[in-house]
């Protein structure tokens, strides 16, 4: 499959979060065939492990609107189970934000994305074989049911040979 990446924003208030992880991501067309991921990620506290790492997968229908959660993950230990699933991604992912050879934990600061080729995450281990259709990610980062961080990635699945 192909992935064609529609938009990267944060949550709507209807999720309730403390922005101790904040995400401010755009997309930015490089080029006709690139689009990259802009912004800044601010930590006000580590992405550590003791931390949850959660997706709530929402599929557009036929009629256009969203059937929320069509797919539930959560995982203890957010920043080793990010690294597993971003697997060969994980170091070109942080070389953008300036995060060099990062490991877990990742520090307190101001992370300026300097552009995140969408591209790299067909190396990533995300599954291999996905139904085709818009889908809408939405990444929570959480603590005893405290939202810390939440930011949505709206991608579309397409066939490889599919130009539109």
């Amino acid at each position: 499959y192909r992935l064609n990446f529609l938009g990267v924003t944060r949550c709507d208030s209807s999720i309730p979060t403390n922005n101790k992880l904040k995400y401010e991501l755009y997309l930015s067309k490089k080029s006709a065939n690139t689009t990259e991921i802009k912004g800044v990620v601010t930590n006000s506290v580590p992405l550590d492990d003791s931390l949850d790492l959660e997706f709530k997968l929402a599929v557009k229908d036929s009629i256009g609107g969203w059937k929320e959660n069509a797919f539930i993950y959560k995982t203890p230990k957010a920043c080793s189970s990010l690294k597993k699933i971003l697997g060969p991604a994980w170091n070109p992912v942080l070389d953008s934000v300036g995060a060099y050879n990062a490991t877990c934990p990742m520090a307190v600061g101001v992370y300026k994305v300097s552009g995140i080729d969408t591209d790299v995450f067909k190396i990533s281990n995300f599954p291999k074989s996905f139904f085709y259709g818009t889908y809408k990610f939405r990444f929570f980062y959480s603590k005893n049911n405290e939202v810390y961080g939440c930011f949505i990635i709206v991608v579309e699945v397409k066939r490889p040979w599919e130009t539109e």
